[in-house]
């Protein structure tokens, strides 16, 4: 299998818990699709394969409505992508930057990785 996706994908999303759900954070998406793209690159044809644009419609439909966790926010998206043709291994990380904590904390994460 060969693999396509998206790395620091930023959006402002309410996340999280109290003072967090007062405004909107950075959150920051990566995926991984594990899918054969052989005959895109043999024909260069992106109609023969998944076209980014989809990817990344499918990411922010993915958090569309309330999320209060980042498990949430990547279950959702992996969900998304899953719903793609011909795709096999899916991995999906979200972090909030800057998380609110007493010390600088670059970022918080989770990953969803599965079959």
């Amino acid at each position: 299998m060969k693999t396509i996706g998206f790395t620091g994908v930023i959006v402002d999303k309410v996340c999280g818990f109290g003072k967090e759900r007062e405004q909107p954070q950075k959150i920051c998406i990566d995926v991984s699709l594990e899918t054969d793209f052989k005959c895109v690159a043999e024909e260069d044809d992106l109609s023969l394969g998944i076209d980014f644009k989809t990817v990344y419609a499918l990411i922010i439909t993915g958090l569309e409505g309330e999320i209060y966790t980042l498990e949430k926010a990547a279950l959702s998206i992996w969900k998304q992508m899953k719903s793609l043709k011909d795709i096999g291994k899916v991995k999906v990380t979200v972090k909030k930057l800057e998380p609110p904590f007493e010390n600088e904390v670059e970022n918080s994460w989770v990953t969803i990785e599965e079959q």
